[in-house]
């Protein structure tokens, strides 16, 4: 009988096949030669595209190993995506993504790549191998393998994606050949947006990533290179001493450790990443340590945290702490298990941050707590989360709990301050909407009193508008900008405070 009807719904409501969310056209053609040193590259796709859900992913969803780029923006029906770009001469070009979203809310998930050359040819070598699913369970297909110019477990002080160099889909079982690498040193890397949400973030335990040593093409390709994908597994604090005490015995002598902290950490005390902060050279520079689930690097600290971990009391016993896990027992006795388990929005995501200092310019104020001694401290937070690059905490529960036992000595009320918590670092966030029009917002934090600005140029590098400029206090703004009365194109925005400086590039788009 259901077979019967089935068929009859068929004949009076025929299935209409809808056209899948695809790429129709890019510029230039794939596998193109000779192509212009001052050129358009785009790609054209079938439906509008979701802007803003691109532009927040933008670092992990296009790959590309175009360094020189003039301009970018979207076409008035927002199907073609254009970059304005400037290349070298006899040089093998490729541009990838593993994610677009389009408004409709339709997704591509399979990675897309394709290739060009300034030269009368591509570059002659390739490098091929397997993917391996390891212990993960993940399957290798859907994966895109990506060769750096350098290697980013130990890529130290740089922000945003590492300069690629080739790339290549892995096919159905397993295998891939990266086409058209010139001879170099170049470390491999695979990858797989396996929650298929636009980032690569192997810390959200499903997404997975490998890693390979470093390879040098020398006139002849590459074959049975192997990558085995593996997971990350949230770590202990005391499973990261180790390691941190190795690393900084890399640092310059005079190092005065000021600042331990770890971030998403579960019930277990287990965190993705661990930060060891550190001043020298008489408190006026920095560095830092972390030690994450996708490995460990040292870095350079931005002047405003130096600023603010440059008053807090040396750590000269870290190894003697008690356990993370210890100290999560018990604050989850002392009434942060009944927080964790309190209901809330949708909106609001749970997390759980640890920190060994003093505490005097930590979470808890002035409450009459010996400020000489080094204490570990738990914020469970509802925390809202802006952007992909910013959060904020709305309410939570803080524990101090002792060095050595991890017994909590002090509980601070649920709710947080009306006032804007302090935050711990200057900071320039991505407009939001961008791109906008005529109307969008800037953020930034600045966790002291300094004299700021925020100025919008255009790519001219005129000033084109002033949204700040005067004194502010610590804390974090929102500035609105209203661009009716520019034209449309490509605009920065620059936050000039104390010492810091960082720009942005926003897209008004008509």
């Amino acid at each position: 009988m259901k077979k019967y009807l089935l068929f009859i719904l068929l004949v009076l409501f025929p299935v209409v096949m809808v056209a899948q969310f695809a790429v129709v056209s890019t510029l230039p053609a794939n596998n193109a030669k000779n192509v212009a040193l001052t050129t358009t590259v785009s790609v054209t796709f079938n439906e509008a595209l979701d802007t803003n859900a691109i532009n927040q992913n933008q670092e992990d969803t296009w790959f590309t190993n175009i360094d020189s780029v003039i301009s970018e923006g979207y076409s008035v029906d927002l199907k073609t995506a254009t970059v304005n770009v400037v290349l070298k001469p006899n040089q093998s070009y490729f541009l990838g993504f593993i994610f677009m979203k389009a408004k409709s809310g339709a997704v591509i998930t399979t990675p897309y790549v394709f290739y060009f050359t300034t030269g009368a040819d591509f570059a002659p070598y390739t490098v091929s191998g397997t993917v391996l699913s390891g212990s993960t369970g993940v399957l290798p297909e859907g994966s895109a393998v990506i060769l750096t110019t350098v290697n980013i477990m130990n890529d130290e002080g740089k922000d945003g994606p590492p300069p690629f160099a080739a790339w290549a889909n892995v096919n159905s079982n397993g295998t891939y050949t990266i086409p058209n690498v010139s001879n170099g040193k170049y470390w491999p890397l695979a990858v797989k947006d396996v929650n298929h949400d636009g980032r690569i973030n192997p810390d959200n335990g499903e997404d997975v990533i490998a890693f390979g040593d470093s390879i040098i093409v020398n006139n002849a390709s590459i074959t049975n290179l192997n990558l085995t994908f593996t997971k990350f597994t949230p770590k202990t604090f005391q499973e990261v001493t180790t390691i941190a005490d190795s690393l900084s015995k890399n640092l310059p002598a005079d190092k005065v450790l000021r600042r331990i902290s770890g971030w998403n950490v579960d019930t277990l005390g287990r965190s993705q990443s661990w930060e060891f902060a550190y001043t020298h050279n008489n408190n006026t520079m920095g560095k830092g340590i972390r030690v994450s689930t996708g490995g460990s690097n040292t870095y350079t600290l931005d002047q405003g945290y130096i600023d603010w971990i440059k008053m807090l009391n040396p750590i000269t016993n870290y190894l003697s702490a008690a356990s993370s896990a210890t100290v999560i027992a018990n604050v989850e006795k002392a009434g942060g298990k009944a927080f964790r388990l309190l209901p809330h929005p949708d909106s609001l995501e749970f997390r759980i941050e640890l920190s060994i200092a003093d505490q005097k310019y930590g979470w808890f104020g002035p409450f009459g707590f010996d400020t000489s001694k080094i204490y570990w401290a738990v914020a469970y937070t509802h925390v809202y989360q802006a952007t992909q690059d910013s959060s904020y905490w709305v309410d939570g529960k803080y524990f101090l709990c002792d060095f050595a036992t991890g017994a909590v000595i002090l509980t601070q009320p649920t709710r947080v301050k009306e006032e804007t918590p302090i935050p711990e670092r200057f900071s320039l966030l991505q407009n939001y909407p961008n791109p906008f029009n005529p109307t969008t917002n800037i953020r930034f934090t600045i966790p002291v009193s300094n004299g700021t600005s925020l100025k919008i140029y255009d790519l001219l590098g005129k000033e084109v508008a002033v949204l700040v400029n005067e004194k502010r206090d610590a804390g974090e703004y929102t500035i609105p900008f209203n661009a009716a009365h520019l034209p449309s194109g490509i605009y920065f925005y620059q936050l000039r405070s104390g010492k810091f400086v960082e720009t942005k590039k926003m897209i008004l788009l008509r």
